[in-house]
């Protein structure tokens, strides 16, 4: 059943199967993957990475690897029990009743994108001059979407379309290697967006100090530490909030664990029903996404801890977290104070580090 199930992995990703059933040279890795309903008989398969061994031209007889990582949606046929990777189809003008506006920005500036190149299934648009692609009469429910503009790192993106309502997809590109904010060997970025509401989520990593304490980078303390600083802090809805570690491609990450949250900060509905989007994007290409898991969301002060990055002696390691906490409130919780709490891996964040942050002006 595994090697069955893999077949039609490979399938929807456009891979090669042979020799029996066995992968040639090929590892799909599902260690890293979220899973999130999106319909009654849909689910969206986040972080299928997929490790092609290619020829290294310096050493004959070895391999260098080749990552790509999907986002794959999947079907549930309760005949078989069998999850059915599928392509969402979104061609045909006219065919479907969702309209939808894809809103792309500058990961690292915030500004917005023109002639950026947005596609859904078969559809493609460009950005105006506000950075909007505009399409009509989608098919609604799940949809894959993809971005592309000369001198950024292309996206891919997970979304819900309804019919009954306004479809505003916020997307933000990093940079290209090379380009003013790209990002360096070393180096590693937290891109959040989401749609209209809530009208302010914020933003939140921790990290180890040289002491034992932790600094916390947030709205308040953008460069807390001297590690990572938070380059982009939206309050009116869609984002970008981008934060950046190490600041400078010159500073090294000090071992330890990466915590990065989100917090509800003000504003209608809650994290759960924003359509937020996570993305982690590390200069070797290696991307990770997630999205608010389902849960006991309250609305304001809602902290929702997406994943721990654990650095130990330049090695990286990345695991989701994935959970919620309620009733956080920025004047009952501290900025961080020269005691470090205890950090699990694999816990949410300590409460502590949000108390008594400043309103914003």
């Amino acid at each position: 059943m595994i090697t069955s199930f893999l077949k039609r992995v490979a399938a929807a990703l456009g891979l090669l199967l042979c020799c029996g059933g066995a992968l040639a040279q090929l590892t799909i890795d599902f260690s890293s993957t979220t899973g999130s309903g999106i319909a009654s008989d849909r689910v969206l398969i986040q972080n299928i990475r997929v490790l092609v061994p290619v020829p290294n031209p310096f050493s004959p007889g070895s391999y260098t690897t080749q990552e790509t990582d999907y986002n794959v949606v999947f079907r549930f046929d309760p005949v078989s029990l069998h999850l059915i990777p599928e392509t969402i189809a979104q061609s045909g003008a006219g065919t479907g009743c969702a309209n939808v506006n894809v809103q792309v920005y500058n990961a690292f500036t915030g500004a917005v994108l023109s002639g950026a190149t947005v596609s859904i299934g078969g559809r493609t648009a460009t950005t105006n001059s506000s950075g909007v692609a505009t399409f009509t009469a989608l098919t609604q429910g799940a949809a894959s979407l993809s971005v592309t503009d000369a001198g950024f790192v292309s996206a891919t993106q997970g979304a819900t379309l309804v019919c009954t309502g306004a479809n505003v997809i916020a997307v933000a590109l990093s940079p290209a290697s090379g380009q003013t904010g790209g990002l360096s060997a070393g180096q590693f970025r937290v891109i959040l967006t989401w749609g209209l509401n809530p009208n302010d989520l914020d933003s939140h990593m921790t990290g180890p100090n040289a002491d034992g304490s932790r600094w916390h980078v947030n709205f308040a303390n953008d460069t807390d530490g001297g590690i990572c600083a938070l380059d982009v802090d939206d309050t009116t809805s869609y984002g970008p909030e981008t934060i950046t570690c190490p600041e400078s491609s010159l500073t090294s990450l000090r071992n330890g664990i990466y915590r990065y949250s989100v917090h509800q900060y003000a504003g209608s509905g809650t994290i759960g029903t924003s359509g937020a989007a996570v993305r982690l994007e590390f200069a070797n290409g290696t991307v990770y996404n997630y999205t608010p898991p389902a849960g006991a969301w309250l609305g304001d002060d809602d902290v929702w801890t997406v994943f721990e990055l654990t650095v130990n002696n330049g090695t990286i390691s990345v695991a989701p977290v994935n959970r919620v906490t309620n009733n956080v409130d920025w004047s009952n919780v501290q900025s961080f104070s020269a005691q470090a709490p205890v950090i699990r891996f694999g816990s949410t964040e300590d409460p502590k580090l949000f108390l008594n942050q400043p309103r914003k002006k």
